[in-house]
């Protein structure tokens, strides 16, 4: 199965403007296959949302490369912020097309097919303020798939979302992926979130943050509330727990 984007050995570091040098990340090397999602998870700090932004190519790495398979001349990417970012004056239809004004796409089918897809159906010319939190979530959720772009990049997509309905999104979002046959890197704090996502997880190091450990999920691709229960999923998350306790312990100890 063909990459879409692919880390070698990169690394990132900044300086502050007081002259002080962060090193964010250090040799990450990781591969995104098509149509596949991939989760990232560690703790705050370890350069996750870094690696989004040099995935998407808003930065630079300080040090190895980064590949991107770029389908018909173009490498496009998806955001999914992590609050729903829409602009208070456009409409759901207005919001969800956005992306295709700046590639300057013409075919506005895909904003009409999201919009059924996500239930948002008869709210086209609703605008934010008129939204629930959770109605917003799904807005911004179809603005970025609306362009079919290379990758969906998702950085904590569900923070402040109550539970209920943060596992609602979550269901939404993979079987719209499904469909779409879309494929996604999502950087998120929530072990259930990943594993219920992701077709494989990568666990960060703390600062400067590194791939620990890659642990698959093996669980059916057509996945609901029931999967929860499942015993794979139940190990999955137990696994990637146990890592990141273990991550801790070295970091409280290192610090004594």
């Amino acid at each position: 199965m063909a990459s879409v984007v692919v880390l070698e050995n990169v690394g990132k570091r900044y300086t502050t403007v007081k002259g002080k040098e962060i090193h964010a990340v250090k040799d990450v090397s990781l591969s995104v296959q098509t149509g596949e999602t991939v989760g990232i998870v560690g703790p705050s700090g370890c350069g996750k949302s870094t690696l989004l932004r040099l995935i998407a190519g808003v930065e630079r790495p300080s040090s190895g490369s980064i590949h991107r398979e770029a389908a018909g001349g173009h490498f496009i990417v998806g955001y999914v912020f992590q609050d729903s970012s829409l602009m208070r004056w456009r409409t759901v239809y207005d919001n969800i097309k956005l992306p295709l004004e700046v590639v300057k796409k013409r075919d506005l089918g895909n904003v009409d097919r999201l919009i059924d897809l996500i239930g948002m159906k008869g709210f086209e010319r609703s605008y934010p303020i008129e939204l629930s939190g959770g109605m917003q979530r799904r807005v911004s959720i179809a603005r970025a798939f609306v362009h079919e772009p290379s990758i969906i990049l998702m950085d904590e997509p569900f923070t402040g979302v109550d539970e209920l309905t943060k596992e609602a999104l979550q269901t939404e979002l993979g079987n719209l992926i499904r469909t779409l046959r879309a494929t996604a890197l999502l950087v998120t704090h929530d072990i259930e979130e990943a594993v219920f996502l992701s077709d494989r997880i990568f666990v960060m190091s703390p600062r400067p943050g590194a791939i620990v450990e890659e642990i698959p999920v093996n669980l059916p691709a057509v996945r609901d509330a029931s999967t929860r229960s499942n015993l794979e999923f139940v190990a999955a998350a137990g696994r990637v727990r146990a890592k990141l306790l273990e991550l801790h312990a070295m970091r409280v100890e290192a610090a004594t």
